[in-house]
């Protein structure tokens, strides 16, 4: 067949006298960059045209070469034609193949949610779901889902990485990390529950999505029913009852739940109806109310309302299930209501009959480790420890009307109600045997409301004080069964929490009893970082302390723009302390450097257990730790010296918009920002900012010198203690005044030869060297410091008044003017070193005077020079 035709390739015909002979000869000017082209869809057809010669002598050679060379450009057109098809069905071979490579990678990563395994979907479902996933695009930092909102997606982390925050204690804080592969949300295209947490990418980020409305579209009903079995699994977690059982045991509880329907407004159960059925709800919402808060378990928080909103995977009747108590609550259905229930029997029925007895012990302990939970000094105590002291708890009886314990009597145990009804009676003993009668009405006239809810706890202050006596007397109103826990098994493990906790200077028995650091120990909070995470960062805003029980971190800082690792923490250290009594950004980033526990106490934590009297005691040793960080002057002072004053400063609260210093006013007072935030204005213009933790107006107050910028609330409310100069020296002993002066003046005078851009990184004896060489001068108004082209032989460094610069750059003080400080060190050229180790000779290009009275410190270039070697 003849070669084809390449489409496209325009020709001019021309006419050629070739030996005599005239030809006809389409030329292909276009032919090398058609060659090089992709193919065009719609031309005209390629033509190679030579015209039939008249009759007559034969072709000359060129005309033959001619010929053949025509004859070359068809092969080569037709090779070109073929290699461009084979490199177009290349290029769509490779597009099916990454595609194909793209769905399989999704693919395995939709695999890895149980819900929609293919153990649940059959393949044809499965890859019709794979093929309805949507990618979206995240930057860094973009929130994904937020804490408590309700969706309808799941996702899958495809690239990048993301954090998972949950409030805790009214702030943000990161409990995990997610990367590739990674999901979250799986819930939420089957039950409108609200998120759990807060997913925040920390890359770029891009992530699956699987709408529940794409999910419902495409499996079938039996698929679906699947798929809620194993979402009823995941809510068992959240129950502690069935939270210890294996996966097989919940699948089979699961398919037993049986569903029911409420209408709206419809009475569930009354308070003192005792529940068979463990209810689970499924759809719509419930209200759990109580009539009385005195009616409430021990374990109740204090300031929560007497009532419960309940939305899907809310449960209720646990307790009435394993020990026959009652509700409790009265249960209102707000909407209609689906919900999912099973009894106790029908739990054990889903068991082959040799594996009940089993399961039977694994819910009873399970319950049991819950009840113990409920022990405020346990509640939130690290698995491992509280495990050790849940082995020694025993289960015991006692008949109806037994005493406990009585009035007045040493506690040697703690009680926990597991069956039956208890009293709390405010008399003794032997009051009770007098009381008229032997009717439970008698017995109970005095007595508070009878104790019936699985949970309540009893004689909890022996935990924490060894000689504690009964407050009232404890009488069982039928048979009851409770657990017993010894003291002794908690002192042994609380014993090295409360060590920890009192190496911490705001814990320290100097400011608590054992006892309210037993009752911190309680409210302990457990953490776990893989290597590699950070626990906190520098210049965030925290309201936790953090002690660590196991394992190693890293604390680094920021400096010039890189990490500096500046220490290595170990167990029983403790970081972020300062965090529990102020809102400052945290001064270092702390990084697990292997595997980590630590505890964490939370600010409120401590307020709910601390008296207001140590609360200010605590703030006062606070206040010297900031000294330390923070404040120039007061730093090096003696503990019991930053004590005093701090005992001395008075607390301001200023307004939002409210002026705490003006700019050219002379202050002779300091402030410490102890909550909220302020601006610094100069000249109308903001310079910068500063937070609880952070002074305002220290160095000028040292000499009373003019605010050098305007200090103004830029939070609602801003706290702030202040001092004043006088007050500071007023806390010297007699005779002990000019002691505490001269290490103020030393210290103002050590942070002003710190900030010289020679001594930056320097350590603190190498400062202390070049501070004893400087030479304090004074200088009345008008006089010359230096004057330009002058050799300079040292450098001058402005300890109080004014100076004035004359004949230097036009944009010598354009600096100066952005600075929350008042520029202080002129000559310093004298102090560079030259590329043979030698200082360098400088000569000045302005004149220095003195604007009013003032102070200078001279360093000598020589000794400088001496130094810096």
């Amino acid at each position: 067949s003849p070669p084809p035709t390449r489409p496209g390739l325009g020709a001019t015909a021309r006419s050629l006298d070739v030996g005599g002979e005239l030809a006809e000869v389409t030329f292909l000017p276009q032919l090398l960059g058609a060659a090089l082209a992709v193919k065009p869809e719609k031309e005209p057809p390629f033509q190679l045209q030579v015209a039939t010669p008249p009759r007559g002598p034969r072709p000359t050679p060129g005309l033959r070469t001619l010929g053949r060379l025509n004859g070359q450009v068809e092969v080569d057109a037709h090779r070109y034609l073929c290699r461009v098809d084979q490199m177009a069905m290349a290029r769509t071979n490779i597009t099916d193949m990454i595609a194909t490579m793209r769905q399989e990678l999704r693919g395995s990563f939709l695999n890895q949610v149980p819900l929609l395994s293919r153990n649940v979907i059959n393949d044809q479902d499965f890859l019709r779901l794979v093929g309805k996933l949507r990618p979206w695009t995240f930057e860094q930092g973009e929130t994904i889902i937020v804490e408590g909102e309700i969706g309808d997606k799941l996702f899958i982390i495809e690239r990048g990485t993301c954090e998972v925050i949950k409030t805790i204690n009214g702030r943000p804080h990161c409990v995990g990390q997610l990367s590739k592969g990674a999901f979250f949300g799986e819930i939420a295209p089957l039950y409108d529950i609200p998120r759990t947490a807060t997913v925040q990418t920390t890359s770029a980020c891009t992530a699956l999505s699987l709408a529940r409305s794409d999910l419902l579209a495409t499996v079938n009903d039996a698929e679906l029913e699947k798929m809620r079995v194993i979402a009823r699994t995941q809510v068992f977690s959240s129950i502690p009852l069935l939270n210890d059982l294996d996966s097989d045991e919940k699948v089979r509880i699961a398919q037993a739940l049986k569903k029911q329907k409420w209408r709206q407004n419809a009475i569930i159960t009354g308070e003192n109806h005792i529940t068979s059925r463990l209810y689970i709800v499924e759809h719509g919402t419930i209200l759990m109310e109580a009539k009385s808060k005195d009616l409430l378990p021990s374990f109740w928080p204090i300031d929560q309302e007497p009532k419960i909103v309940l939305g899907p995977g809310g449960f209720f009747g646990m307790r009435g299930l394993l020990y026959g108590a009652p509700v409790g609550f009265n249960i209102t259905a707000l909407t209609e209501v689906d919900t999912l229930s099973i009894s106790y029997e029908e739990i054990l029925a889903t068991s082959p009959p040799e594996d009940r007895q089993k399961m039977q012990s694994t819910m009873v302990m399970s319950m049991r480790h819950y009840l113990l939970r409920q022990i405020p000094q346990l509640k939130q105590m690290a698995e491992e420890y509280f495990r050790t002291i849940a082995a020694q708890a025993e289960q015991v009886t006692f008949k109806k009307w037994s005493v406990i314990f009585a009035k007045g009597e040493r506690l040697d145990s703690v009680y926990v109600l597991e069956k039956g009804m208890v009293s709390e009676h405010p008399g003794e003993r032997m009051a009770m045997c007098e009381l008229p009668g032997e009717t439970e009405e008698n017995a109970n006239a005095d007595a508070t409301p009878p104790r019936v809810t699985p949970g309540e706890f009893f004689g909890v202050e022996c935990l924490t004080n060894k000689a504690a006596t009964a407050s009232c007397t404890l009488v069982a109103l039928t048979d009851v069964t409770m657990l017993r826990l010894p003291p002794a098994a908690v002192w042994s493990v609380l014993q090295e929490e409360r060590q920890h906790i009192a190496r911490i200077p705001l814990l320290s028995h100097e400011v608590l009893g054992k006892a309210e650091q037993y009752m911190l120990v309680g409210k302990l909070k457990p953490w776990s970082f893989r290597a590699g995470q950070t626990i906190i960062r520098e210049g965030d805003i925290g309201d936790m302390l953090y002690v660590i029980e196991k394992g190693v971190c890293d604390a680094s800082k920021m400096f010039d723009g890189k990490e500096v690792a500046v220490s290595q923490l170990k167990k029983g250290a403790f970081f972020g302390e300062l965090a529990v009594m102020y809102d400052m950004p945290r001064n270092a980033t702390v990084t697990a450097a292997t595997d980590v526990e630590v505890v964490s106490l939370s600010r409120e934590d401590i307020f709910s257990v601390v008296s207001p009297e140590k609360i200010v005691k605590m703030r006062h040793i606070a206040c010297t730790q900031v000294f330390q960080q923070s404040s120039a002057l007061l730093q090096n002072l003696e503990k019991h010296e930053k004590i005093m004053i701090a005992e001395q400063m008075q607390s301001c609260t200023t307004k939002k918009g409210e002026i705490i210093q003006r700019e050219g006013e002379a202050e002779s007072r300091f402030h410490m920002i102890e909550k909220g935030e302020v601006t610094l204005m100069r000249n109308g213009k903001e310079i910068g900012k500063r937070y609880a933790g952070f002074m305002v107006g220290e160095m000028t107050a040292m000499f009373g010198e003019p605010a050098r910028c305007t200090c103004v609330a830029s939070t609602e409310e801003v706290k702030t203690l202040t001092i004043s100069m006088e007050s500071i020296y007023g806390t010297a002993c007699t005779g002990e005044r000019p002691a505490l002066e001269r290490k103020l003046l030393s210290n103002f005078r050590r942070e002003l030869i710190s900030k010289m851009p020679q001594m930056q990184g320097k350590s603190d004896e190498y400062i202390s060297a070049v501070c004893s060489y400087i030479e304090p001068s004074k200088f009345a108004k008008g006089e010359v410091l230096f004057e330009s082209g002058r050799k300079m032989e040292c450098a001058y460094i402005v300890e109080c008044g004014e100076v004035s610069v004359q004949g230097g750059p036009a944009d010598f003080g354009a600096e100066d003017r952005q600075r929350a400080e008042p520029r202080r060190l002129y000559g310093d050229e004298c102090l560079v070193m030259g590329a043979d180790g030698e200082l360098v000779e400088a000569r000045a290009s302005y004149s220095l005077v003195a604007a009013s009275d003032c102070s200078v410190l001279r360093l000598p270039k020589g000794v400088a020079q001496l130094i810096l070697k």
